[in-house]
């Protein structure tokens, strides 16, 4: 464990509360264990094993003077204590009882919390762990710590078409959460595999992920940057589609749950977005991410017809693509 290497009340808790300092002074350590054991878990799956093992060694040694050493803990530390507090919190708000659950409330000189106040106590919760796991990704990027671009997260950037957050949110804004980013990464690549190989062709993707985006150029270069300008968004839509039907809500940014809230019901509505919600916000992603492949075989397409002289057959939309069965008409 990252926390209570003294095997002190005291001071664990004041070790945890540096980074929570909402947690009430006279918490038992020992009642926190199991939420930290399970945050300890969650973190690993986003940062990879082996960086957390490094930052817990560095953390019990404490042998170490330099920058990195230092931070590195420090900063698994901070996301692995905002999401504990975040599940103790959650679980603590009732007593649990031979009689059944009863509200923790000292009626003399405290009343129960209304619904809205806990909901928006939560959102600010779900808010600060994002910060946390932010900053500790972008501290190994920017540090290139040894045991996280070996990772296997960190590999995968190297094999998707959206390769960073700053292109991804080009195409999709997701809040500049690099953990969202990290977590989406192995849904882009499957989307990838999906969607866009099938039409660009394994050698010319290649190719788009070899080059840098911003570069500009004549030839083959421009047509590669025109082609990642129609796949981007394709690639965005599919990849956030599926990490929304497959994530938990409260794993992403506050600013995409109230957006997609807005969406299927009122911002006054409560926080949790429902499963047929959830069903309708997919469902529209999917359908632009249709659309946005329909746009990418169009270029494809058009460049393939002016490359070999040919007169390309006009594009049509999906509702212009009529059938026997299509007795309805638009004016």
């Amino acid at each position: 464990m990252i926390f209570n290497k003294e095997k002190s009340n005291l001071k664990s808790i004041e070790e945890f509360r540096v980074h929570v300092p909402k947690l009430d002074k006279i918490t038992e350590f020992a009642s926190l264990i199991p939420d930290i054991e399970n945050a300890e878990f969650e973190v690993q799956r986003i940062i990879g094993v082996a960086v957390y093992e490094r930052a817990e060694k560095e953390y019990i040694e404490n042998t170490g003077t330099d920058e990195v050493t230092n931070m590195l803990y420090l900063l698994v530390q901070a996301a692995i204590a905002n999401i504990a507090f975040r599940d103790y919190t959650i679980t603590n708000d009732l007593k649990h009882s031979l009689s059944g659950r009863k509200a923790s409330v000292n009626p003399a000189n405290e009343k129960q919390a209304w619904e809205f106040f806990i909901e928006r106590d939560n959102e600010g919760l779900n808010y600060r762990i994002q910060k946390a796991l932010n900053r500790l990704i972008d501290y190994l990027d920017r540090k290139q710590v040894a045991e996280w671009i070996n990772s296997k997260a960190y590999k995968i950037k190297h094999q998707v078409l959206l390769s960073d957050i700053d292109t991804f949110a080009r195409y999709y804004p997701i809040e500049n959460s690099l953990a969202l980013f990290n977590q989406l990464l192995p849904f882009q690549l499957e989307m990838q595999r999906k969607y866009i190989t099938p039409v660009l062709g394994a050698d010319m993707l290649a190719q788009m992920i070899a080059m840098d985006p911003n570069a500009s150029g004549s030839g083959g270069d421009e047509k590669l940057l025109r082609l990642i300008d129609y796949a981007g968004p394709a690639l965005a839509l599919w990849t956030m589609a599926t990490g929304i039907k497959r994530l938990s809500v409260k794993l992403l940014p506050e600013g995409l749950v109230q957006q997609f809230r807005s969406s299927v019901q009122s911002r006054q509505s409560s926080f949790p977005v429902a499963s047929a919600e959830k069903d309708a916000i997919v469902g529209g992603l999917i359908k632009d991410a249709m659309q946005a492949t329909s746009m990418l075989e169009s270029q494809i397409a058009a460049i393939n017809a002016q490359e070999n002289n040919i007169l390309p057959e006009p594009v049509k939309m999906l509702g212009e693509r009529n059938t026997a069965g299509n007795l309805y008409f638009s004016v």
